[in-house]
């Protein structure tokens, strides 16, 4: 699969749609989205979901946010976009 700007263009409109069907948990502050090909040449969507450096995670917070991740990704793959959905969470330390 060769994908092109407008491919990606097609894939952030969608992906923004879907993401604004979420609200946040009050850890993050925010969503990095990156259209890219994976290792082995196929559409991406590289989502990292900045985790406020103030926040602190334990198990529980770990659990309900790695929940989270997992729905997100779940919408992606159902919403037809063309590059896969790889999500993760990142913070400063």
């Amino acid at each position: 699969m060769n994908p092109t700007a407008e491919n990606f263009e097609i894939d952030r409109q969608k992906v923004q749609e879907i993401l604004a069907r979420f609200t946040l948990p009050s850890e993050i502050e925010k969503v990095d989205t990156e259209f890219d090909l994976d290792s082995g040449g196929d559409p991406a969507v590289r989502l990292t979901f900045h985790v406020r450096d103030e926040a602190r995670i334990g198990q529980e917070e770990l659990e309900r946010l790695t929940k989270f991740l997992s729905e997100v990704t779940s919408a992606l793959l159902q919403g037809n976009i063309a590059g896969f959905p790889y999500t993760r969470l990142e913070q400063k330390v």
